[in-house]
């Protein structure tokens, strides 16, 4: 019998901050300051900054029958000393009851965009996503530029969330043009919640817009 693709679900629950299984606990906004060790031309080199992360519910969004509960994300960072964005990245964090399964998509401004995929149980208060080049499902597509001289090999983050703490590390595998060995690209940070989330469009209603 050929499954069901098309039906999407019945009486679905419109409030996302109630579906978002280990999501919930990223749902608001954080700011903190964290380390950046990334390559340069003398090898490797580990930097200060200053981060800001934003999560806000987005309404429940179907494929067919599949139930995803989300957080739209904006991830703007810059360095101790200076005004210049050093990093700005946007996306959705995306949960699925119904098998667990978590995924994170990414985009930079500097001509790159992945989806990085993982599992947690509903009440985990850690979990971790990754992407690998070449992956159909869970992969990583760069610029010209990038692909050629700072290739992403891999790409995996951790967080862990407590009450108002988020610390998260993220590792990104690069393969350095005219180097014989990847470069570990990590940052590591822990954020304090400075804003709770506001609810999603539709489990706000017309008073709440």
């Amino acid at each position: 019998m050929t499954p069901d693709i098309f039906t999407e679900p019945a009486n679905l629950d419109v409030d996302t901050l109630r579906n978002l299984g280990p999501l919930t606990l990223l749902a608001g906004t954080w700011e903190g300051g964290g380390s950046d060790s990334h390559p340069v031309a003398e090898g490797g080199e580990t930097q200060d900054y200053l981060e800001r992360m934003v999560f806000e519910p987005i309404d429940p969004q179907t494929n067919g029958p599949q139930l995803l509960y989300g957080l739209r994300y904006h991830i703007h960072i810059t360095r101790r000393t200076e005004r210049l964005t050093f990093h700005d990245q946007v996306g959705y964090w995306l949960w699925e009851p119904a098998t667990g399964s978590i995924l994170q998509t990414i985009a930079i401004p500097r001509g790159q965009v992945a989806m990085a995929q993982g599992t947690a149980a509903r009440d985990a208060k850690g979990f971790s996503v990754k992407a690998i080049l070449g992956s159909a499902t869970a992969g990583i597509v760069s610029s010209t530029f990038l692909d050629k001289n700072f290739r992403t090999l891999e790409y995996e983050l951790r967080f862990f969330v407590e009450k108002d703490s988020l610390r998260y590390e993220q590792d990104t595998l690069l393969e350095v043009a005219g180097r014989s060995e990847p470069f570990h690209h990590v940052d590591r940070n822990t954020l304090r919640r400075v804003a709770a989330p506001k609810p999603n469009p539709a489990a706000a209603g017309p008073a709440g817009r």
